[in-house]
């Protein structure tokens, strides 16, 4: 059982690296091969003790957004047309709070240098791929890797269906590409790296989400903040300046910065309909994923902008706020601040990684609901599952 489950681990990251930008089906397979060895080496290491792992504050913090999830649904029975299928979602957390076990023990036992490199090498073509597909999709029409008509005619999708989701996720996955970048150090095939940071950059552009940009500026910013303060400076006035220069010298680019105040109003309008919801039902919400389908009934009852306009709150803290209550955005809140501390107070090359995705994450989220998506969320836990490792190498990188 022993070795299967480490089997299965591997197994499971790879499959997660082949799968988090190109198919959330791919993606789901990692998590079902990932609960065999979770559960088993949880009950080894956690109720046996054989090689405890402490609970950090953001585990203790996941654990309790989970019940609050839970709590949430079983507190909004009558309203919700299928509770189980709103309780099956916590499976995008606890899955990953369990695959912490497995994955520090084929970490400690069973990771050579050679599969370590098969897995960053394939997360990093994989996900390539999948930008370079979707820009032919975006240029030509069709997507040929999804054999179909590209999901947006002017903004780039990858391979996912919605350029949100997309321009969300690859602006994260440039921010850690971003801080290799900056490293030097040889960690990944340097050709590779510089590849597919290019990509994940023209993605994160080109998908003109303009909370994925911002997430990307403030990332970056952090990875040079905690490296070097002086850097940080400079980066920010060079920043600033590509930013003016490409808002005055590029109509496409001012046009999504500026000209675009019925999204705008209708951000406002989801804020809104969120802090509305919450109030109705202060404690425990509206019932997890459950204000997304009662948005167009609240705005029209409180008399918001957009009552035909339906969706969820486009804000990761509202949405729990409205969804779970006070108790839910208090737990999700501590889950946030103590990852983001507990990041930067980690000095190992896993903290440098770590910090400034957490910031971009943190950032982004505050204009779209990144922590429900189940193609964001594939990445977002699983960069926190490798955060949760101990020190495993002399660099403390897994």
């Amino acid at each position: 059982m022993h070795k299967i489950s480490l089997k299965l681990t591997y197994a499971s990251l790879f499959i997660l690296a082949v799968g988090i930008f190109t198919s959330v089906s791919i993606s789901a397979i990692s998590h079902v091969l990932l609960i065999i060895p979770g559960v088993y080496f949880f009950y080894k290491d956690f109720i046996k003790k054989e090689k405890p792992i402490e609970l950090s504050g953001s585990s203790v913090f996941l654990l309790l957004m989970i019940g609050s999830i839970i709590l949430s649904v079983i507190f909004n029975l009558d309203i919700l047309e299928n509770p189980l299928k709103n309780l099956f979602k916590i499976k995008y957390f606890i899955i990953p709070w369990l695959g912490v076990f497995a994955v520090q023990r084929l970490i400690d036992e069973d990771l050579s240098p050679k599969k370590k490199n098969i897995l960053i090498n394939t997360f990093l073509i994989a996900t390539t791929v999948a930008t370079i597909s979707g820009l032919i999709g975006l240029y030509t029409g069709f997507n040929p890797i999804k054999m179909k008509s590209a999901c947006h005619s002017t903004r780039a999708c990858g391979l996912y269906g919605m350029y949100m989701t997309y321009g969300y996720g690859v602006s994260l996955f440039a921010v850690l590409m971003t801080s290799l970048v900056f490293l030097k150090k040889n960690i990944v095939n340097r050709p590779l790296l510089y590849i597919a940071t290019l990509f994940g950059l023209v993605g994160t552009v080109l998908s003109f989400a303009r909370g994925g940009w911002l997430g990307y500026i403030a990332g970056v910013g952090a990875f040079f903040f905690k490296k070097n303060i002086k850097v940080f400076l400079v980066s920010i006035v060079v920043l600033i300046t590509l930013v003016t220069t490409a808002f005055f010298t590029s109509s496409t680019v001012k046009d999504m910065v500026s000209n675009r105040s019925t999204s705008n109003d209708q951000r406002i309008a989801f804020y809104l309909t969120a802090y509305a919801a919450f109030k109705e039902r202060p404690l425990f919400g509206w019932g997890y994923r459950n204000f997304e389908p009662n948005v167009k009934e609240i705005k029209k009852k409180y008399n918001i902008a957009y009552p035909d306009f339906g969706g969820h709150a486009h804000n990761n803290i509202l949405e729990h706020l409205a969804s779970t209550g006070i108790v839910g955005f208090i737990c999700t809140l501590g889950f946030f601040v103590t990852w983001l501390m507990e990041s930067y107070k980690r000095k190992d090359l896993t903290g440098i990684l770590t910090f400034p995705f957490v910031v971009s994450f943190l950032t982004s989220g505050l204009f779209q609901y990144t922590f429900g998506d189940g193609e964001n969320l594939f990445l977002l836990m699983g960069v926190w599952t490798i955060f949760r490792l101990k020190k495993c190498s002399s660099e403390g990188t897994p």
